[in-house]
């Protein structure tokens, strides 16, 4: 649509000139903090499949990454990924076998491998050790989502769409219903995170909502999205 792509350049670029001062000061404030790149890219998935470099200002200690296998027993998401028809498999699939041009293996064994794969990609900590007191302050406000203006800019995402995903998270949702998500670009903000119940929401809700906004995009309901993203965001910082 071009209107939204015009939009998104005039504000993006607005924005980023208004406040660059304000992202140089936290980018010192980060790296005099904890030291290292004051900047997070991590590469993920838009629209049409498209995968770019994500950039949000670090709210963890560097090489967080790497700790993250050591938190997978403090996963709120474990288990909620994948459907219990996964977990909990008849016996009787040890008899079915799946053959590939390499190899042949039972479905018991293979459908368990994949919800071992897609828990592992899920992962949600609640008062994640990782994450620094400046990091924390910068989520609560928002302030870490600055860096998406240049995603904004270049043409990666848009301010309204859905949340981009990690590459392993978007391998996983390539039924015609799930992939729908990808018609539209990646957002700043989105229709799943206007709700309510935002917090509380499970994996599949989100992905509906995702779904949803896919199938019904249009300038209004972007103004509607952009309006309560801000009042929620206001309204978070007053708490």
């Amino acid at each position: 649509m071009i209107i939204k792509r015009l939009f998104d350049i005039l504000l993006s670029l607005t924005l980023i000139i208004l406040l660059l001062p304000l992202m140089l000061i936290i980018a010192v404030a980060i790296e005099l903090e904890v030291p290292g790149a004051p900047i997070y890219v991590s590469e993920r998935v838009g629209q049409n499949w498209k995968r770019f470099k994500f950039y949000k200002f670090r709210s963890m200690r560097p090489q967080a990454d790497k700790e993250l296998g050591l938190l997978s027993n403090r996963n709120s998401y474990v288990d909620v990924y994948v459907d219990p028809e996964i977990i909990y498999l008849p016996s009787k699939l040890y008899d079915v076998k799946l053959y590939s041009d390499n190899y042949k293996v039972c479905e018991f064994d293979y459908l368990q491998e994949t919800a071992k794969r897609m828990n592992s990609c899920f992962i949600k900590v609640d008062n994640d050790p990782r994450i620094t007191k400046l990091g924390k302050f910068l989520r609560k406000t928002s302030l870490d989502e600055l860096p998406q203006l240049f995603n904004i800019l270049k043409g990666d995402m848009s301010f309204v769409g859905n949340r981009p995903l990690s590459v392993a998270e978007a391998e996983l949702l390539t039924s015609n219903k799930l992939a729908q998500r990808f018609d539209c670009p990646a957002g700043l903000t989105g229709l799943w995170q206007i709700q309510k119940n935002k917090d509380n929401m499970t994996p599949e809700m989100r992905r509906n909502f995702d779904i949803e906004y896919a199938q019904n995009q249009s300038l209004l309901l972007d103004i509607k999205i952009i309006l309560s993203t801000i009042i929620q965001v206001v309204k978070r910082n007053n708490e």
